[in-house]
């Protein structure tokens, strides 16, 4: 069975985005789980379950943020590594590397939801007490 070059490509990049996704998801998973009392804090204090969300969402936004922007010097090394593979696109294509962007804010958006949700869950009584 012989595979295509672009068949071959879209399934590394959709693995490479699932794992980008399950890293992300981790590490904010963990950074939730390690400031549980902090966030049960704010929320005895009166904070807004959409606000400790926003906290969460916003600090994942920013990783993925700072990733897009220490990525750009690899795109174009990897873009000329990478230029007699490619067939009918040019690495450097402004609307595939925005559209690539997008793509991974968004699924990276959806990773940090989850945790972020169970942040605004906590029971402050519950969490500062220890258990």
């Amino acid at each position: 069975m012989k595979v295509a070059s672009n068949e071959l490509v879209a399934g590394f990049s959709i693995g490479a985005l699932l794992l980008a996704a399950m890293g992300l998801f981790g590490v904010v998973a963990s950074a939730v789980a390690r400031r549980q009392h902090e966030i049960a804090v704010r929320l005895a204090l009166g904070a807004e379950r959409r606000r400790v969300l926003r906290m969460v969402v916003g600090e994942g936004a920013a990783l993925v943020a700072l990733g897009c922007v220490v990525a750009v010097p690899g795109i174009y090394i990897a873009g000329r590594a990478m230029r007699g593979v490619l067939v009918g696109i040019s690495p450097f294509d402004p609307l595939t590397l925005v559209g690539v962007a997008l793509g991974l804010a968004i699924v990276a958006l959806a990773a940090c939801y989850v945790p972020a949700r169970r942040a605004g869950l906590i029971d402050p009584a519950r969490a500062l007490r220890g258990e």
